[in-house]
């Protein structure tokens, strides 16, 4: 996704996977961003052209991947395929500061099943979603991580959760 400002392309399809995946995708300003893909006569790959429709609306996504035409950082923030966007000298510690955040305060498990609901329910009519939330917040509340995370606000502290729990299946 990413290209210098001579117009040349790195492939870093870790970067691509990551926007679909949008934990929270994080620019440098000085980032041009570019999808290239059919001005090097290949089609939307990765997955990209059922994503991207969904991050920004169809319009856009079909501007983008059509003309492959590149983009800065803040126009990226603008169309919301990135949230924030920091300068070359925050990007990294901006970066590890959420990490840490998500890492230290945030349960495993419930990121692991609310990235699934998201990834998921947009597909699904909004009873069946609504039906599978009830059934995984049932689950949820009879989990340690939920005892846990009720204690450590409680009593102002950071939360000790546990790993994923795999019987998730996630």
């Amino acid at each position: 996704l990413h290209g210098d400002r001579r117009g040349r392309f790195e492939p870093r399809s870790h970067e691509c996977r990551h926007r679909q995946g949008r934990t929270y995708p994080l620019d440098g300003e000085a980032s041009d961003i570019t999808t290239a893909f059919s001005r090097r006569g290949l089609i939307a790959e990765h997955g990209l052209s059922w994503t991207l429709p969904r991050l920004v609306g169809q319009s856009v996504a079909m501007d983008l991947l059509l003309s492959a035409r590149v983009f800065e950082a803040a126009e990226a923030k603008e169309l919301g395929v990135v949230n924030q966007v920091f300068s070359a000298d925050e990007l990294m510690a901006k970066t590890m500061a959420y990490a840490h955040e998500l890492s230290s305060k945030v349960c495993p498990t419930s990121m692991a099943i609310i990235k699934r609901q998201v990834l998921r329910h947009g597909g699904l009519p909004l009873k069946e979603a609504m039906a599978e939330s009830m059934t995984l917040m049932q689950a949820s509340v009879k989990r340690p991580d939920f005892k846990e995370g009720v204690a450590s606000y409680l009593e102002k502290r950071d939360p000790h959760f546990g790993p994923v729990i795999s019987e998730l299946g996630i």
